[in-house]
Order: C-alpha cells, then sequence, then structure tokens
C-alpha cells in the first residue's frame, strides 16, 4: 500500500504541488514570450501583421460613415441605413461563397485579389455615379441647378433638387447613371462581398502562412495589429472631414490602405520558393543562432528535469 501522508506532511505536499504549478506556469510563459519574440523577428508574420494593420485601418469607416456620406450625397438618412444593412447582407452571403471557393482556388491569392477590389471600391466611394455617367454617355449637368457651380460628384444634392417629381407616381425623372443612390448601391454590395475575405480569410492565411503550430500565438499578436488600427482609422477619417468637408478624400486614402494591404502580399509565396532553393542566401550568423537557440532549449530542459528530479529525491 502507498504510504498515507500525516497532517504534516499534507502540508508539505501541498506546498511541493504548489511549487510545481508555478514551475510550470513560469516555464509556459517563458516559451510564450520566447515564441512571441521570435514571431516578431519572423518576416512573413510581419509582412502579414503590417497588412492587417492597413486593413483594419479601412474596414470600420464604411460602418461608421457611410449614413452620414450619403446625406452628404443629397440621399436620406434612411437611404444611408439602407446601404449599411446592405453591406452586412453582401458579406455575409460573400462569406459562404468565398469559403467555398478557398478549397479550390489558391487561399493567399483570393484573399489579396479581394482587398485589392475592396480597397479600390472604397477609393471610389463617391465616384461610382459620375464614373457610370461618363461609360455610357449620360449627361448629368443638365439636372444640375448652377452647372458651373461645381464638378459632378460634389453636385448631387444640386441634381437632386432640380429634378422634376411626378406627383402621381412620386418617382424621381432621374436616368440611373445620373442617379447617386445607384452609385451608392455598387459600392455597398462591392465592399460587403470583397470585405469578406478579411473576415474569412485571415486566419486561413496565417495557418498556411505560418503553420498550425505558430498559429495560436501569432493570431494573438494579429489581433493587436488590428486593434491598434481600428482604434486609429475612424478618428483620422473625422479629421479629414473637418478638415475638407467631404468624405471624398478620407475614404480615398482609406481605400489605398486596404488595396496597398493586398499588393503587399502578393510577394510571398515568391519569396518563400527563393529562399527555400537558396537563391537568396541566408547568413551564416542567422544559421548559427538558430542552432545555439536550440541547444540552449535542450540544455534548459535537461536543467529543469533534474532540479524536479533532485526536489523529488530530497521529498
Amino acid at each position: 500500500p502507498l504510504p498515507v501522508c500525516q497532517e504534516k506532511e499534507k502540508d508539505v505536499c501541498e506546498v511541493m504541488l504548489d511549487h510545481e504549478e508555478d514551475d510550470k506556469d513560469k516555464s509556459v510563459n517563458k516559451d510564450t514570450f520566447k515564441e512571441m519574440n521570435l514571431l516578431l523577428r519572423n518576416w512573413v508574420f510581419m509582412v502579414f501583421a503590417a497588412s492587417n494593420f492597413l486593413t483594419s485601418l479601412g474596414y470600420p469607416i464604411p460602418y461608421t460613415f457611410e449614413p452620414d456620406n450619403a446625406r452628404q450625397t443629397g440621399l436620406t438618412g434612411g437611404q444611408g441605413s439602407f446601404l449599411v444593412g446592405l453591406i452586412g447582407i453582401s458579406n455575409t452571403v460573400a462569406r459562404l461563397l468565398l469559403g467555398i471557393a478557398s478549397q479550390k482556388l489558391h487561399r493567399l491569392y483570393l484573399y489579396n485579389t479581394c482587398l485589392v477590389i475592396c480597397g479600390l471600391a472604397m477609393a471610389l466611394t463617391n465616384f461610382f455615379q459620375p464614373i457610370s455617367a461618363a461609360m455610357f454617355s449620360y449627361d448629368c449637368t443638365q439636372f444640375l441647378t448652377n452647372p458651373t457651380s461645381s464638378p459632378a460628384f460634389n453636385s448631387t444634392a444640386e441634381m437632386l433638387s432640380a429634378v422634376d417629381v411626378n406627383n402621381s407616381t412620386g418617382l424621381l425623372s432621374l436616368p440611373w447613371a445620373c442617379d447617386p443612390y445607384v452609385g451608392q448601391l455598387m459600392y455597398a454590395i462591392l465592399y460587403g462581398v470583397t470585405s469578406a475575405a478579411y473576415v474569412l480569410l485571415t486566419t486561413l492565411v496565417l495557418a498556411d502562412l505560418l503553420g498550425a503550430d505558430k498559429f495560436t500565438n501569432s493570431f494573438g499578436l494579429l489581433l493587436l495589429f488590428q486593434g491598434v488600427a481600428t482604434f486609429i482609422g475612424p478618428p483620422v477619417v473625422g479629421f479629414m472631414f473637418d478638415a475638407f468637408g467631404s468624405y471624398n478624400e478620407g475614404f480615398l486614402l482609406m481605400g489605398i490602405m486596404i488595396a496597398l494591404s493586398g499588393l503587399m502580399l502578393y510577394p510571398i509565396p515568391c519569396i518563400k520558393n527563393m529562399l527555400t532553393k537558396g537563391r537568396i542566401p541566408v547568413s551564416a550568423r542567422d544559421t548559427e543562432r538558430e542552432s545555439d537557440r536550440d541547444s540552449e532549449r535542450e540544455i534548459e530542459g535537461e536543467v529543469e528535469g533534474e532540479h524536479s528530479d533532485e526536489e523529488r529525491l530530497n521529498v
């Protein structure tokens, strides 16, 4: 039979168990910090984190400013609210479709392409209507109260005020290419579909790039980058609106940030292949440092095992 601890021995056993648990927690914390430190030195993770930072700068902008931007372009508050809802609906449907597509297509390239299109859509938020009018040869200046007062994309309110209203039907006699609401609908659907890749594929792409063993700590650090960027983006657009009196400049800047976040990830597979094939030489110092780190970890593990064995023998 196993020896039973007496009252005094019970206290000693409990203290030993507490010390063992503390040692385990300390070792886990040390390993976590070491892995995070290595991740911050990993060029693949840092490029992906910088990309996510740029994407997170612009991602919350439509949800925050689209209703007010719609009013600035001459639309009603109800139409602006509907645009935000349309972004959410199209985003939900697109997640299902992109999930299926990600099983057949290259995830990183699918992710990058969606971000580039998403950034362009945001940059052209208030320009879809004039671009459509130019493509289909519509002359929208005839609907302006003062055609020489301002450009087409800044004169939506004047355009709507000059349109005759049919009293019997209540419909605006305005061509679709000259209707700013149609341009905003185009933007909302395109942004909702392409921004779904950012929410859906971020974790999958991160796991593909770094591996499942590094996913937990890398995703935690990535959330830190995303949180800081989300805190910075909306105030910047608000300050730009106060400075310029329009959301065109703010949406343009954040759209460029999102498009850039997708473009900067395209070279990653090529660079990784070149590194594995040895076309880009790796310095000998880096290899020596990695071998030294591995040997240090092995020595630390052996020392900790010896200490634990000695403590048990003493008890």
